[in-house]
């Protein structure tokens, strides 16, 4: 995560109130380029079959919206956890989209069996590999399942890309215990899994 605007958003976050419009409208302004590279890495990484379907600002625009909602009702103490919340917002509407596509999918199955197909022609079917993007949905699924400790530390280096020793600092623990934590969370999130080799950097 590049700190090019952290201290301007610490300062917004210092003030922020959830019934506070202005105050929420400018800090999700200022955090939007970075919003924007969450989404875009994680349709890229995870979701690539997606890709074919869903524009990176239809992805942006319904994670913006289910963020304002969730800023209604949160309060927030600092940047990470803001965009820890912003990671959570685009995994759910990631994982819908799939849904939503599966459910599509088994429909058109429905609808052309027996006959020639037009859904045979479609880009998502031919995009990427299903059976991965079945284990990267598993794979995000299961942050879900993570011990709160397991999940703060998981999201901040895998989301937000912050070095272990940064995250050591900001929840105030040993680096060991980061990186104890980091194992525990990466061993079960993929277990069973078969995940292409460096895909968890």
């Amino acid at each position: 995560m590049s700190d090019d605007s952290s201290l301007d958003l610490q300062q917004l976050i210092d003030r922020f109130q959830p019934d506070d419009l202005q105050v929420r409208r400018e800090l999700m302004e200022r955090a939007m380029g970075r919003l924007r590279r969450l989404a875009a890495k994680m349709l890229g990484q995870s979701f690539a079959r997606l890709k074919a379907q869903h524009e990176l600002d239809s992805v942006v625009n319904e994670t913006w919206m289910r963020l304002a909602q969730a800023l209604e009702q949160t309060e927030l103490n600092s940047v990470a956890e803001f965009f820890r919340l912003a990671a959570h917002k685009i995994r759910q509407v990631l994982l819908d989209m799939v849904t939503r596509q599966q459910r599509w999918n088994r429909e058109q199955a429905v609808d052309f069996q027996g006959g020639d197909s037009s859904a045979n022609n479609d880009p998502s079917q031919q995009t990427s590999n299903p059976d991965q993007l079945a284990v990267w949905t598993e794979f995000h699924e299961r942050v879900a399942t993570l011990n709160d400790d397991q999940r703060k530390v998981f999201e901040m280096h895998y989301y937000l890309e912050i070095p272990q020793a940064q995250i050591a600092e900001l929840l105030a623990v040993h680096p060991r215990q980061v990186s104890r934590l980091w194992i525990m969370a990466t061993d079960r999130l993929t277990e069973g899994l078969q995940l292409a080799d460096g895909a968890l950097g």
